[in-house]
């Protein structure tokens, strides 16, 4: 499940951001990308969606706390757990 979870965020991010999946990596800082705030949301909406979970931060704290692919990847998959 969490290389799965891994590669439907990647998915999501090159989608949002235009970007080929297989240049995105954990380790991808969000900036490299060029993703901005708006395009974050965007994201963390589509992660929501599919998931079927709520991220409970609003676009400030979540670019603050956000930096990296893996950033997301790890929260997404704490927020699973604690679902479960």
């Amino acid at each position: 499940m969490s290389k799965d979870v891994e590669a439907s965020i990647i998915a999501v991010i090159a989608s949002a951001g235009e970007i080929e999946p297989g240049e995105i990596t954990r380790n991808t800082e969000l900036a490299e990308l060029e993703i901005d705030s708006l395009v974050l949301t965007e994201i963390v909406m589509d992660i929501e969606d599919e998931h079927d979970i709520e991220i409970d931060l609003n676009t400030a704290e979540a670019w603050e706390s956000l930096k990296t692919v893996g950033d997301i990847v790890d929260m997404v998959k704490q927020l699973i757990a604690a679902k479960t």
